[in-house]
């Protein structure tokens, strides 16, 4: 049989102290019994009896925290107890019973204290001094009841009432603070009101129904009460404050209502004058208290109004404050993380917020030893004002790049995502400066250097992670270019001016066009003509790239219907992002292409970088998977710059494998280009993937194609993108390719 584990020390103690006076009460009423109020000692006897029962059989008190509740009852059976057993003894002028019934009381009140000192948050007024100022109030009360009535209680019996009404005082503001408490605390009052009654009663049949009044309340409180300490929040809360407003004016009504009844009824009492005092010193207490409870939160919301709840960082608005007017010449460098959303949505965001913090310590680390000031702006944004010229900023930019790069280190499970950063800097002119920026009616604007060190991020975007630039001239013209670009560019896409250009994709072999592939072209008539590679990026920028795309694919297709293309057996490719492979509903819009114009879905191919393949079952992957049981073909596009591997195709439907340029271009080097691109066409020969070579410029080149049985080539060679009004004349047309190749040779 497995024996019971030893109770903790501080269970077993308390255990001990309640269960003590239970082991010494029979020698006790065997020696007193003749001499003592019987109905007392035994009252006083279940008393000590429930204070133990919890650690023996575990029942009732077992519910809340018997520590609390074991020694307060001990201590309260106890007091009762001795009170039944020397009911007539005196210790000079103190009577034992009253002494005894007093340490019952007190008991009562140090529990009721334990319940009120945690019963509020950390930074909220305390709940004590309410409850002082109602005791000494209820305390006053009483008074002007005994001195009205000519009551004279010795200086115990005294004690008693006072310690009642601080004990009603606590369970009053529990039983208002918390409703939940209401029952409990009512009982527990009633408990101490009755065990006064007892001290003051002058016949034994009054002070017996007391005591048991007494008893039977005090359990009742016990067996109602909570495990622990109650507390509150958000509406609860309000409630709670809106009840105890009425708080401070019971000092004023206890000393009026006490003042009008001297007036009234004249009676020099020594008593009513300490008790006032009380009242009074209680609502000084209460003032202070609050008055310090009121200054603590008031510079808690200053500092959580000015400061990142998570890096502890100055916020935006803290940073608007400092740069209004600021003193000296100053820059301010503007950090944006780049690998958040990685982190973010592989392990979580708690680590992704770890991340955050730690790369913001890195900041901080950097930053202080210069005097800088550090700034959470957004969520993956850290601003650093400094002090000094441009040239400084932009070192300390640099050396900020090269902190945060370093901050996966510092985070459990974090180093596999790299962290990279990007800056842009920008001067803070002082208030009055005509560059510092204008706000309305010419005042000054404090967020124009934020405005400026953006624009320099942007910048610097551009240049891919780890950059820094610094505002300029320069910088600014580019971004008011870009920003231009992206206005004509929305424009464009509603408009459907953006036009479409096809290149042959060519049979090495045979000269003859295989298919075409449809490339976007923009020529805008205030920009002019604007390079497929910089209105792209700025679709992505503009979240235009969806909306793009469907142009693209619907006037590709249908322009491609109208040349005669699909009828002569000639495919069509298409590039498509991985954006627009997210976006819902693009398998629909390819199925509703296809079928406006009756083309074959085999003689359209989707072209694809290896980003859609890299994460598994996405909503990407899904998409293509619905595109290729359409009878869509899917081709890899610009394979070698990327991962360039082959894993994917093993579970993808994958048809057709586009060799980049850049590979292209090292065929006819001194290098092992040639050999890299000869095995990988011959690897997707043999997985049964079409192979086009991209970027074929050269007749050498070519050549070198055909060599390694390369099937496919597309290139400048042959033809640069044309208009589809010269799409017939290529459907026709055949390149020369060298006699040694021709058909049947």
């Amino acid at each position: 049989m497995t024996p019971r584990p030893a109770p903790s020390r501080p269970r077993a103690v308390v255990a001990a102290v309640s269960s003590a006076p239970l082991v010494a009460l029979g020698p006790l009423l065997t020696a007193r019994w003749e001499h003592a109020d019987h109905l007392t000692a035994v009252l006083g006897a279940l008393a000590l009896l429930g204070a133990a029962l919890p650690f023996c059989a575990g029942w009732a008190l077992g519910r809340v925290r018997t520590a609390s509740y074991g020694v307060a009852s001990a201590l309260w059976g106890s007091g009762v107890t001795a009170a039944g057993l020397w009911p007539h003894t005196a210790l000079g002028p103190v009577r034992l019973r009253e002494a005894a019934l007093a340490v019952a009381v007190a008991a009562a009140l140090g529990l009721g204290v334990r319940h009120v000192l945690p019963a509020r948050g950390e930074g909220e007024s305390p709940l004590l001094p309410d409850a002082l100022v109602l005791g000494t109030c209820l305390a006053l009360a009483a008074g002007e009841v005994l001195v009205r009535t000519g009551s004279a209680p010795g200086p115990a019996a005294l004690a008693v009432v006072l310690l009642a009404c601080a004990h009603a005082g606590t369970c009053l503001a529990l039983g208002v603070e918390h409703p939940a408490l209401r029952r409990a605390a009512a009982a527990s009052g009633t408990a101490s009101a009755a065990v006064a009654l007892t001290a003051l009663a002058t016949g034994p049949h009054l002070a017996h129904a007391a005591l048991v009044t007494a008893l039977a309340a005090g359990f009742t409180a016990a067996v109602g009460a909570p495990s622990g300490p109650t507390r509150h929040s958000g509406e609860a809360s309000a409630r709670a404050v809106h009840r105890l407003r009425r708080v401070p004016l019971t000092p004023a009504v206890a000393l009026s209502a006490s003042v009008l009844l001297a007036l009234a009824a004249p009676r020099p009492e020594p008593l009513l004058g300490v008790l006032q005092l009380l009242v009074v010193l209680a609502a000084a207490v209460r003032y202070v208290t609050s008055a310090r409870a009121q200054a603590r939160t008031t510079a808690h919301l200053a500092f959580q109004a000015l400061h990142d709840d998570l890096t502890g960082l100055g916020n935006r608005a803290a940073l608007r404050r400092a740069l209004t007017g600021p003193d000296g010449e100053q820059h301010l460098v503007l950090l944006e993380l780049a690998g958040l959303d990685d982190v973010n949505d592989v392990l979580g965001v708690t680590t992704g917020d770890a991340l955050v913090s730690a790369a913001a310590e890195r900041v901080r680390a950097v930053a202080a030893p210069l005097g800088a000031s550090a700034y959470r702006t957004s969520g993956d944004e850290i601003a650093v004002l400094v002090a000094g010229d441009a040239g400084e900023a932009a070192r300390l930019a640099r050396t900020l790049v090269r902190a945060v790069a370093d901050a996966p280190a510092h985070v459990p499970g974090a180093t596999r995502f790299p962290l990279a950063a990007t800056a842009g800097v920008a001067a803070c002119a002082p208030a009055g400066d005509g560059d510092a920026g204008e706000g309305p009616a010419g005042t000054h604007d404090p967020v124009a250097a934020l405005v400026r060190a953006d624009t320099a991020l942007r910048h610097a975007r551009l240049s891919g992670p780890g950059h820094v630039s610094v505002y300029s001239g320069a910088v600014a013209a580019a971004h008011d270019h870009r920003t231009l670009l992206r206005e004509r560019l929305a424009a464009a896409v509603r408009a459907g001016t953006v036009d479409v250009h096809f290149q042959p994709v060519v049979c090495l072999r045979t000269g003859r066009v295989a298919k075409f592939e449809a490339l976007a072209r923009w020529e805008d008539p205030v920009l002019g003509r604007v390079s497929p590679g910089e209105f792209v990026a700025v679709a992505e920028e503009a979240n235009l790239v969806v909306a793009l795309g469907e142009h693209v694919l619907r006037s590709a297709v249908r322009w491609a219907h109208e040349a005669g293309v699909f009828a002569a057996g000639t495919g069509l490719a298409v590039n498509v992002s991985v954006v627009q492979l997210q976006s819902p509903g693009f398998a629909g819009t390819v199925r509703d292409v296809l079928a406006r114009h009756d083309v074959p879905a085999h003689l359209l191919t989707l072209e694809l970088t290896e980003s859609v393949f890299l994460d598994a079952d996405s909503p990407a992957e899904r998409a293509v998977t619905e595109l290729a049981a359409l009878g869509c073909r899917i081709a890899i596009d610009d394979f070698g710059t990327g991962y360039s591997a082959f894993g994917y195709l093993d579970r993808l439907p994958v048809h057709v494998l586009k060799i980049d340029r850049s590979l292209t271009g090292s065929l006819t080097d001194a290098g092992n280009g040639r050999s890299v691109v000869t095995c990988v066409v011959d690897l997707a020969t043999r997985l049964g993937l079409t192979v086009v070579v991209e970027g074929v410029e050269t007749e050498e080149q070519a050549a070198a194609c055909r060599d390694m049985r390369a099937p496919l080539g597309q290139g400048w060679l042959y033809s640069a993108a044309v208009p589809r009004t010269a799409l017939g004349e290529q459907l026709t047309r055949t390149y020369p390719v060298p006699a040694l190749v021709a058909p049947g040779v």
